[in-house]
């Protein structure tokens, strides 16, 4: 495909351009290559690790014409198609362009490749076999799927004469490589993209296992299908379990915190026990096909049971991110039937009180091939928790989708939710999490970001709760748009309702001392969460110590939590007058303090005698009105500060004359103002003209975006016509914006307050 020979410029140094550079497939071959002395540059629509930044690799977000930069050598996974555009300029400058498989098939062809295959357990035993031979003091180049802790990397290129590689049916049989030996660990039907049935996966491991030129290990026959590939090998070595008459013969001696133990006689010798830190038979088993054929290397015994031991987990198998008694969180690359079901099993056997599995299938196509098996192995889970397909480029097929395999967990018995996005997902998961709960994550997409976020904010959670000390309510991962009245945003991380002066105050140390976002909100009225939710820690006062309202010597006396429909009710029971604009006004009084909110020409400060505010270290004190800068819909103070109470005043009046006046104000507010969900006047007004009323006049009233739309009622205020999500609201402010901005010089100021983070 290239303009020179791959093997040639392999050994020199080059400018190699990686297409897809994030995937498990080709960050250990940048890593590789940067070993040898190539100066590397990638793209992807996913970032790249941390790990691969700080080596050097010049990385950009997304794929372009200019992403091809200066390269010499321009190489794609086999995810990339033919039309990218940065596949398609390389061709265009003619550059050299090739594909993973090949420039695998180079490096392999300098050292004696050990060739690890099978549709499972791939970079688990490669990453074994590649500690063995570190171990044995054989410095092994190795090619891994995930990054192995104890090697440092996921690729690397030493001055071993062996490289420890997958291979990854999933390229098909590349003629290029030609292995000195060779470890089948299965042969299940995989990429259905590819191969057209079981038959055709197993005839590709047939052609790569007749061109090894040294020892070949095979699982023993309960895989019969890896038996099938190899059945023309005649002086193969066989591993497998007691009551097998394999070569290699495990004997089971179970598994605890430390990992799996066996024992194991190869062809009739005894070579002791063995133990891994790894999790489940299976992984047992990988390590066995690991024993067998560095035993067949020539590895001393002693060698391979000290590799052993060294291994831990590559990221992603069955990786632990947290585990408290609380709550254990693991992340797992499980994407097949048989993958979901002995990663489900390895799970149950750490004696947690559920397993929740939460799901992502790979690929439309696999989904649709393995839907019954993919329903069977989740229904093990105590709860289900599916998220979107991760198409990797695939279209929808229709009738094997998310709720076919949710109706078919459902008929087995299994307890299933679906979840929209990541973000829904961990309002799911806030929602039934129980304590003593271990949260499966599985999946080969980016379902990964996921388990990671939650392993990190669960922390959070826990010390808010302990820290409340049962003074109040605190939820993980609290669903937004049910406290926003525009029903509109994502989960924030922790939500905590304090009930007295003293819990918010730890609390509120707390995310202080150890940098913990803290964000105030009140009963959602202009409020914007976006569709990520908010990160941190979540204040709502809807605790009753926290709302409470009393009249003492004529003025009242609230809570930062009281609502200010109930704070106009007490003052009418009381004879106050002055408070009735308050009625509507769809909010709290913290929150209607701290943007000095207004109605019918009143604004909340010119009732207000003094405040309780609590500073960022938990401390209370009472302020003057007199000691507040006051701004159009912002009192500066209160952004740093936190308002938990108010006195506020009134005058002298009559109910009836208060009532009269509430009656007219709620009228009028009926009359201006659209019924369905909203957030209030998303902007605040111009010098020279009202919001509503400049919108009207630039023609966007009634205009849509997503499930959100500019009211044909108020053009200022933007509803919620059902499934609107914020990105939907934030458009039409954008467009709303660029319109006065090009049309009417005018800089139109949100007065609408957007928190939180994109989905």
């Amino acid at each position: 495909m290239g303009s020179f020979d791959s093997a040639d410029w392999i050994k020199g140094k080059k400018r190699v351009h990686l297409i897809g550079v994030s995937g498990s497939g080709m960050t250990p071959l940048a890593e590789i290559l940067m070993d040898i002395g190539h100066e590397v540059s990638g793209s992807d629509l996913k970032k790249i690790s941390e790990r691969l930044v700080k080596r050097g690799v010049k990385f950009t977000l997304g794929h372009s014409a200019q992403g091809v930069g200066e390269a010499d050598v321009v190489v794609a996974s086999a995810a990339i198609p033919d039309e990218n555009v940065e596949w398609v300029e390389a061709k265009k400058r003619g550059v050299a362009r090739f594909r993973r498989g090949e420039v695998l098939g180079a490096l392999a062809s300098q050292k004696k490749l050990v060739a690890v295959m099978g549709s499972h357990g791939k970079t688990t035993t490669a990453t074994m076999l590649a500690q063995i031979f570190q171990e044995a003091g054989k410095e092994p180049c190795f090619y891994l799927g995930g990054y192995a802790p104890a090697l440092g990397a996921s690729g690397a290129w030493k001055k071993g004469e062996w490289l420890i590689a997958e291979v990854d049916e999933s390229e098909g049989a590349p003629a290029q490589l030609q292995p000195w030996a060779a470890l089948l660990l299965n042969a299940d039907y995989e990429h259905v993209d590819r191969y057209a049935n079981e038959g055709a996966v197993i005839a590709a491991y047939r052609e790569i296992l007749g061109r090894v030129t040294g020892p070949i290990v095979v699982v023993a026959k309960e895989e019969s299908a890896a038996m099938e590939a190899s059945e023309k090998v005649k002086s193969k070595v066989t591993f497998g379990w007691e009551k097998s008459d394999a070569d290699y013969v495990g004997q089971w001696k179970g598994e605890d915190a430390e990992g799996v133990k066996f024992e194991v006689k190869g062809k009739g010798k005894n070579l002791g026990s063995f133990s891994v830190a790894a999790t489940g038979r299976h992984n047992a088993g990988n390590a066995l096909g690991a024993l067998a054929l560095g035993a067949e290397s020539g590895l001393d015994p002693e060698k391979i049971r000290l590799g052993l031991q060294s291994f831990r987990r590559a990221d992603r198998r069955f990786e632990i991110l947290l585990s408290k008694p609380s709550l254990e969180v693991v992340d797992d690359y499980a994407h097949h039937p048989r993958e979901v079901a002995a990663t489900l099993g390895a799970a149950r056997a750490r004696g947690r009180k559920r397993v929740v599995a939460i799901f992502q299938p790979h690929r439309y196509t696999r989904l649709a091939t393995f839907l019954d098996g993919f329903a069977k192995a989740l229904r093990q889970a105590d709860r289900v928790v599916l998220l979107p397909v991760y198409a990797a480029g695939e279209k929808v097929l229709e009738g094997a989708g998310l709720p076919q395999l949710a109706s078919k967990i459902t008929e087995l018995g299994g307890s299933v939710e679906v979840a929209g996005s990541m973000a829904e997902c961990r309002s799911i998961l806030g929602k039934i999490w129980e304590e003593g709960d271990l949260f499966l994550v599985m999946g080969a997409g980016d379902v990964t970001q996921l388990a990671r976020k939650m392993a990190h904010e669960f922390e959070a959670f826990r010390k808010v709760r302990d820290l409340a000390k049962g003074e109040g309510v605190v939820r993980w991962y609290e669903p937004m748009q049910k406290h926003t009245t525009i029903r509109i945003g994502g989960p924030a991380q922790v939500w905590f309702e304090p009930e007295t002066e003293e819990a918010l105050g730890r609390v509120v140390e707390l995310c202080g001392k150890e940098g913990i976002p803290l964000t105030v909100v009140g009963r959602g009225s202009n409020l914007l969460v976006r569709d990520g939710g908010i990160g941190g820690v979540c204040v709502h006062f809807g605790q009753p110590g926290m709302s409470r309202i009393e009249v003492v010597g004529g003025k009242i006396r609230a809570g930062a939590g009281a609502r200010l429909k109930q704070i106009v009710a007490v003052a009418k029971a009381n004879g106050i007058m002055g408070l009735e604009f308050m009625e509507g006004i769809p909010g709290a009084l913290g929150g209607a303090m701290r943007m000095n909110a207004g109605a019918m020409e009143s604004w909340t400060f010119e009732t207000v005698e003094s405040v309780r505010v609590m500073n960022r270290k938990g401390k209370v004190s009472e302020v003057a009105r007199n000691e507040f800068e006051v701004k159009y819909r912002k009192v500066p103070r209160l952004v740093e500060d936190i308002a938990v109470g108010a006195v506020l005043h009134g005058k002298p009046g009559n109910p009836q004359e208060i009532a009269e006046k509430l009656k007219s104000y709620s009228r009028k507010r009926w009359d201006s103002q659209p019924a369905a969900p909203s957030a209030g006047c998303i902007f605040k007004n111009a010098e020279k003209i009202p919001a509503g009323k400049l919108i009207e006049e630039l023609g966007l009233k009634d205009t849509s975006v997503g499930g959100a739309r500019i009211s044909p009622v108020h053009g200022n205020f933007i509803v919620n016509q059902g499934g609107a999500k914020a990105v939907d609201v934030l458009a039409l402010m954008d467009q709303v914006r660029a319109r006065a901005r090009t049309d009417r010089g005018i800089e139109l100021e949100p007065e609408v307050i957007v928190v939180g983070e994109d989905e």
